[in-house]
């Protein structure tokens, strides 16, 4: 039987307490008077010291096991507030005991035995709203958010007005991607509670992720307005800035975050990223640098090494700088890699996984998608998608259309997504981002798959050694050019990639300089490939034609200011320059109707940008060096029979547009004709490109089943031409 004990309110004169401790040291109740007071004294430690001794001398006194569990838990002992919570229930099987239990559960770091203690709590006191919101927590920690949703919409019919509950409810849906009803839960939260510094944070999050940058960033400017200079939320603020093209002030408040937390690597990488964008690479990269060395991690080593090919005009010291990252990261996993349990069957269907954060209104897409389309109706290649990305469209929606499997790991550890590509049986598994953003190279170097490769995502090198291949075309690496620059053994097929033309692209229009009397050269290529010296070789070309215009397009805001004074230093006045803003596909497509022949910047050219300009009946002038990446312009404008527009002297560059300038009506005849010659060239035969891909995908799984090493392979448009072509392996 409980042993009951009263309390009186008189009690908490704890001198008075200890005397009747002293005179009766063996009485229970003493001792439990002692410790509740001082426990309403805040003074835990010895009044917890009070509960326990009360209890060693009476085991059944009813409540003190539960009164001490408290106490226990609010010390943060919550091991011995576990034991103690279970033996409060073995007197009483109450809701509060058992919420208890699941808060320090879910501090002892184990949240399913948690959420079966508040699931019980909540059958006993389905009206308490507490023992929800620790049913809610066990959920989280288990990150089960679809579950989490009616427990909170239960939790507001009995408190409408609980901020906390509403808001969370906001958290959630924004962690589910549906941030219109998060709005939703925020703005109800600010009814209530209108300084709710989160709610008018994770408000400008919301609508951050919908694209809604202007309204993102005055709910970052009313939150930090409540909780000023909050680092992280001024982070957020910058991030947004920058996604909205207000790059001058992104670069501000990037800068002051570093005043407050110079080595705060959020805003490094922020004002990197602006300070890139703007076409300072020598500040962008020294602040990367320092970004790697304080945080040192992949993917601040990728952020280095994509700005990197876009200004270092050295080879081996771009390969030196790649291969770094191979040494740095995935020279530490390699011992740790498990043996593949592929069926090494060179007649079965393959399993190829692809790996890219792109799958959306991307580039990429337009070069994948073709193929991914193509390989639906294959016997050979069944393709599998893991994506890391919370971005759908309708883009997403078309490329899952066309696959067998589709995963999403962008929620995934590297662990955790290793099993799973293990699981699926991938037998080649394909990097689409090399060192763009949302990369998974540090899962390519634990080896998953038993083939790996690389393909379109990045001009260069990832420097895994675990990287078995490379794919691309005999222009975007020519024989014996750049072999060197890349840790991958090169497959070189007859179209690297597909390039799906915009679809809704307005006609060509007659060559501009015949009703103009001069030639308009152009640019369409992020600020962020211009510099300097890129400037200065444009500079030169409008310098030996006086009449020549300049249309820089796709401008964000301070971009245009850093790009008029460089022409200017250069000797190019601003009546010259034609500024285009960045705007929607068509109308950028329409900007194409004022340029007569684009330029391409270097050492990282392009690819998209210049397959957009060759539909819209425009060639491209470029000039190629030392890196693998100033080749890109290349792959296109070769598989056209253009590459007498591309050279590797300054001088010839320039006597070319002069040429091109004195031979209009020639330009115009292109021009007329660039569509058709387009769609005769290989580049208007997708199923090249994916039949090319397939026999080098088939001939890398025949060596790896042989029990052979990876070397250099080639396709070639003949090994195409027979449906019985031998599929033996060939090495280039």
């Amino acid at each position: 039987m409980q042993t009951a004990i009263n309390v009186p309110r008189a009690s908490d004169d704890i001198e008075q307490h200890r005397r009747a401790v002293r005179l009766n040291p063996r009485d229970a109740n003493a001792h439990a008077l002692l410790g509740l007071a001082l426990l309403r004294k805040r003074e835990l430690e010895e009044g917890i010291a009070g509960l326990r001794r009360a209890l060693e001398l009476n085991p059944k006194v009813k409540g003190l096991h539960a009164v001490l569990a408290a106490a226990l838990f609010e010390s943060g002992r919550h091991a011995e507030a576990e034991s103690a919570y279970r033996q409060a229930l073995r007197f009483q099987d109450a809701a509060d005991l058992h919420q208890g239990l699941a808060d320090t559960l879910l501090r002892l770091g184990r949240p399913v035995e948690a959420e079966a203690s508040a699931r019980h709590a909540a059958e006993l006191a389905p009206a308490n709203v507490n023992c929800l919101i620790s049913l809610a927590s066990a959920l989280h920690a288990q990150r089960r958010r679809e579950e989490l949703l009616p427990v909170f919409r239960r939790a507001l019919e009995l408190a409408p007005d609980h901020v906390d509950v509403r808001y969370d409810l906001g958290a959630t849906l924004h962690d589910l991607r549906r941030h219109g009803e998060a709005l939703e839960c925020y703005a109800a939260v600010l009814a209530l509670q209108p300084d709710h510094f989160n709610a008018h944070r994770h408000t400008g999050l919301s609508l951050q992720a919908l694209k809604q940058f202007e309204a993102a960033a005055a709910a970052l400017e009313r939150a930090l307005e409540i909780v000023p200079d909050h680092v992280d939320t001024l982070c957020d603020l910058g991030a947004t800035l920058q996604s909205d093209g207000r790059l001058p002030r992104a670069l501000a408040v990037f800068e002051r975050v570093l005043e407050r937390e110079p080595d705060n690597r959020h805003a490094l990488a922020g004002l990197s990223s602006v300070r890139f964008a703007l076409g300072e690479w020598q500040e962008a990269v020294r602040l990367a640098r320092h970004a790697l060395e304080i945080a040192p991690t992949p993917y601040a080593h990728s952020m280095l090494l994509f700005m990197l090919s876009h200004c270092c005009l050295d080879g081996a010291e771009l390969t030196r700088e790649h291969f770094a990252y191979g040494e740095r990261w995935e020279t530490p996993l390699i011992e740790a890699r498990k043996p593949h349990a592929n069926e090494r069957d060179p007649q079965r269907r393959i399993r190829v996984g692809f790996v890219s954060g792109d799958l959306y209104n991307h580039a990429v897409s337009r070069f994948v998608a073709p193929v991914f389309d193509a390989f639906k109706d294959s016997t050979q290649i069944d393709v599998h998608i893991y994506y890391n990305n919370k971005v759908e469209d309708a883009m997403t929606q078309q490329h899952r259309a066309n696959v067998s499997g589709w995963r999403s790991i962008v929620h995934l550890d590297d662990d955790a997504a290793e099993a799973l590509i293990r699981a699926d049986g991938i037998d080649i598994l394909i990097d689409l981002s090399g060192h763009s953003a949302l990369n998974r190279l540090p899962l390519f170097a634990r080896r998953p798959a038993p083939v790996q490769a690389t393909w379109i995502g990045y001009a260069g090198t990832t420097g895994l050694q675990g990287m078995d291949y490379i794919l691309c075309d005999r222009y975007l690496v020519p024989d014996d050019r750049y072999d060197d620059q890349f840790s991958e053994r090169i497959v070189r097929l007859p179209l690297g990639a597909p390039f799906l033309p915009e679809q809704n692209a307005p006609p060509v229009n007659p060559l501009p300089a015949l009703a103009n009397g001069y030639l308009t050269f152009g640019s369409f290529h992020r600020a962020s490939k211009l510099s300097r010296d890129v400037v200065a070789q444009w500079a030169r070309l409008l310098h030996a034609l006086p009449d020549a215009k300049m249309l820089l397009g796709g401008l964000q805001a301070g971009v245009d200011d850093v790009l008029v004074d460089w022409f200017e230093l250069e000797g190019v006045g601003r009546e010259r320059l034609l500024l285009r803003e960045r705007v929607p596909m068509h109308q950028y497509m329409l900007q194409h109707y004022e340029v007569d022949v684009c330029l391409s910047p270097f050492p990282y050219t392009g690819a998209t940008t210049i397959g957009h300009a060759l539909w819209m009946g425009v060639p491209t002038l470029a000039t190629v060096g030392a890196t693998n990446p100033s080749q890109a312009a290349t792959t296109f404008m070769a598989h056209l029979g253009l590459d007498t527009f591309i050279t590797e002297d300054e001088d010839t560059y320039v006597k070319l547009g002069v040429f091109l300038a004195q031979n209009t009506s020639a330009l115009a005849a292109m021009r007329a004709g660039m569509r058709e010659r387009f769609l005769k060239s290989v580049l208007g035969y997708p199923g090249v490109a994916a039949a090319g891909l397939e026999l080098a995908l088939v001939r890398m799984w025949q060596r790896w089943c042989a029990g052979e090493l990876p070397v250099p392979l080639r396709v070639t448009l003949s090994d195409l031409v027979p449906a019985d072509a031998d599929t033996a392996a060939e090495p280039a």
